[in-house]
């Protein structure tokens, strides 16, 4: 199978076969393409849209990770890049050229940050560039079900209005995640606030806003509204489970302290001046506080849950548990695997890269940025082909 794409919801044949499919095309999806091409896998790749997954709804929230990172060999100089090295190195050089510093940061960094935003562009170009790979064959459109038919899944996917039905060895399940939305009324997601123009047009003069959570993406939500706090007399409380904690940058180790559960970047020193004792605009108050019934707007900042997700054997993905390990769905038939943020990403525990700190947050994890991703996938990767090996010679 050469390298072919869908458009318009018109797939290369209304059947096709290959070793892997993979749903999603987003850091993880891209990063599980990379691996397995790496392999000479032939590969089917499904995503509705192609623009690296909902990076797309970010493009001006503040990177927590510095570029200095962000440039090194765990991330954008991965060597699972080197095929699409041509794509990369350009938007990776434009990244570079226009990071920032920012001040009041006691993260050191020589190079600067970036934004989301300038994240996406150089996934776009990871993206282009195995749209030429061989092995390769893209087709926009959504996964709905996945059937165990002998050895062999049989995807149902759906691309404007047209069915495609493919045949594969294994899949590799990378449709990301979204901000959590509390089951309230009155509940706006964390994105709305991303959005300025959208956020004007939901809000009201004198409203009341409750902010759940102290995260890198309440620190963003809070910074969008501060702008708005004066201007539309908003009233407007962070309600949080514990302090605030920002990651701790260890020199003489070069890793973080605190990197899974502590704030970085923008979002560290952002909270540092607002969210530890409040300002004129910000309340913060403990979770056993919150009454939903007393807010205009509930924003849930704690976390991400799974995307949409297809169903294997009639049986809905999200509720089926995955291994840390192999990083394959437990309860579904063997060949189905996950990769990304929403299943609980947890690479210091995973590889011996981290330890626990005595108060329960994560201690050192050198897994900092997209560098889970690669890393996940390439383990995948791996699992992978121990299936088809086994496979084949049976």
């Amino acid at each position: 199978m050469g390298s072919s794409t869908c458009f318009a919801g018109i797939c290369p044949q209304q059947s096709a076969e290959a070793d892997v499919l993979v749903v999603g095309a987003g850091p993880a999806g891209i990063s599980a393409v990379l691996a397995l091409q790496l392999q000479k896998r032939r590969i089917f790749w499904v995503d509705p849209a192609f623009q690296s997954g909902r990076l797309a709804r970010y493009l001006t929230v503040p990177c927590n990770t510095k570029v200095d990172i962000l440039a090194g060999d765990r991330n954008f100089r991965h060597p699972l890049l080197q095929p699409v090295a041509s794509c990369v190195t350009p938007a990776l050089q434009k990244l570079i050229a226009e990071a920032e510093p920012l001040a009041e940061s006691t993260d050191p960094s020589e190079l600067g940050w970036t934004t989301l935003g300038s994240c996406k562009h150089i996934y776009d170009a990871v993206t282009t560039g195995l749209s030429h790979a061989g092995g390769v064959s893209r087709c926009f459109g959504k996964v709905t079900r996945l059937t165990r038919v002998g050895s062999h899944w049989v995807a149902a996917v759906d691309a404007a209005g047209s069915r495609t039905s493919v045949k594969v060895q294994c899949v590799v399940l990378a449709t990301g995640a979204e901000p959590k939305a509390a089951p309230l009324p009155n509940a706006m997601s964390a994105e709305t606030t991303f959005d300025e123009a959208l956020l004007r047009q939901r809000l009201r003069p004198n409203q009341r806003l409750a902010v759940l959570g102290n995260s890198h993406t309440a620190a963003v939500a809070l910074a969008k509204l501060s702008e708005l706090a004066g201007p539309m007399s908003l009233s407007i409380t962070c309600f949080s489970r514990r302090p605030l904690r920002c990651a701790e940058w260890l020199e003489d180790s070069n890793v973080y302290r605190y990197n899974s559960t502590g704030l970085k970047g923008f979002g560290a020193v952002f909270g540092r001046k607002y969210m530890v004792h409040g300002t004129s605009w910000l309340e913060i108050k403990h979770i056993k506080e919150f009454l939903p019934e007393e807010w205009d707007w509930v924003i849930d900042c704690t976390g991400y849950v799974k995307s949409q997700l297809p169903t294997i054997d009639g049986v809905k993905a999200q509720e089926l548990p995955r291994d840390e390990v192999s990083g394959a769905l437990l309860g579904a038939p063997p060949g189905v695997f996950a990769l990304g943020v929403p299943w609980g990403e947890a690479p210091g525990r995973l590889w011996g890269q981290g330890r626990e700190a005595e108060d329960g947050f994560r201690g050192e994890d050198t897994f900092v940025g997209f560098a889970m991703f690669f890393a996940r996938a390439g383990l995948i990767a791996d699992e992978i082909h121990q299936v088809l090996e086994c496979k084949q010679a049976a």
